[in-house]
């Protein structure tokens, strides 16, 4: 028997694409998975914010009239985007 090598470099060739494609495939589910745990991140940290704002909401009377009127702007941008 003689050993073929058009069928060895055809083989071979299809193992390096198929390595190829599975590096594509982990890479892309990667990335996925980097941007769902970015997002549950972020929500943790807007629920932390809610309650910062929460407690300065209490003492707003005592703030000056600037840090009133920029708390205020400020406030309502956060609710806009939340």
């Amino acid at each position: 028997m003689a050993f073929d090598f058009a069928k060895a470099f055809e083989v071979f060739g299809e193992a390096v694409k198929n390595g190829f494609s599975y590096a594509e495939r982990c890479k892309k589910s990667q990335s996925e998975t980097e941007v769902i745990k970015d997002r549950k991140k972020l929500q943790k940290a807007v629920d932390y914010a809610e309650k910062l704002i929460v407690i300065s909401g209490k003492y707003h009377n005592q703030f000056s009239d600037e840090d009133k009127e920029d708390f205020s702007k400020n406030f309502e941008k956060f609710l806009k985007y939340n």
